[in-house]
Formats: structure tokens, C-alpha cells, sequence
């Protein structure tokens, strides 16, 4: 079987112990193999204290199948690794609702602590207070 065209694009930046990602839609298992690897020096320098992720999704934000598995294996490695929430955005999404119902299945199933917001000021505050609260611990 031949290697797949990579679909989708994720961007990554680092502020406050915030992980801020934009990506575009929809991924297969070739473009988030090769974000992640791309972005991976970047992930772990957060790595030995509490941190977190604002997600920004535009386009079609949803996961084929084989896609979906490793996006939740990686959220689960990253709360093993310190990573305590993930603050969400769809509006910018083709379908909000159905991007909503879809990330919210996958971050269900990886355990991770979620929101949806619709203000990137009010999703970074949120983080922050996670952030605190997880260094009081």
C-alpha cells in the first residue's frame, strides 16, 4: 500500500505554559505523524510542569479513524507528561456543532480535562487558572 497525500495542516507556538495550536481540517494519519514529529521539541520543553493546550480549528476539524486512535493515544501520553487542559474552538469550523460532538469523543476517551470556548482571551484565562491549580497540587 502506497504512503497517503498528508491532509490537513497544524500550526504550533508556545505562551505561558500554553500550547496554542491552529489547524485546519480535516487530518489524516499522515499529517498529524508529521506534525508531530515536526512540533515534538516544541511539546516537550513543557514537559516537567503543568501545562496546557488552546486549540483553534478551522475548515472540516475532524480525524479519520486511524487519525482519531493516535490523536487520543497522544492526548493520554500528555497528561502523563503534565498537560492538565485543553480549551477548544470550533467557530471557525465549516460544522461547529459536529466538530464539538467529534473532539469531545475523542478527549472523553483519552480522559483529558476539556472546554469549548468561543473567546481565545476567556479559553487562555481558563488554562491559566488550570495551570495555577495544578501547581498548588
Amino acid at each position: 500500500m502506497g504512503r497517503f497525500t498528508v491532509h490537513g495542516s497544524l500550526n504550533l507556538d508556545i505562551q505561558d505554559r500554553i500550547l496554542m495550536i491552529d489547524g485546519c481540517g480535516p487530518w489524516n494519519l499522515e499529517a498529524v505523524n508529521e506534525a508531530y514529529s515536526r512540533f515534538k521539541p516544541l511539546v516537550e520543553s513543557l514537559y516537567g510542569s503543568p501545562w496546557a493546550s488552546l486549540i483553534t480549528f478551522s475548515g472540516e476539524p475532524i480525524y479519520v479513524p486511524d487519525a482519531a486512535n493516535y490523536i487520543i493515544k497522544t492526548i493520554k501520553h500528555e497528561r502523563r507528561m503534565g498537560h492538565v487542559a485543553s480549551a477548544i474552538l470550533v467557530d471557525g469550523s465549516n460544522s461547529p456543532e459536529f466538530a464539538k460532538r467529534h473532539l469531545s469523543e475523542l478527549h472523553t476517551k483519552a480522559g483529558d480535562t476539556f472546554r469549548f470556548f468561543s473567546d481565545k482571551e476567556q479559553a487562555a484565562w481558563w488554562l491559566l487558572q488550570k495551570i495555577t491549580a495544578a501547581q498548588i497540587v
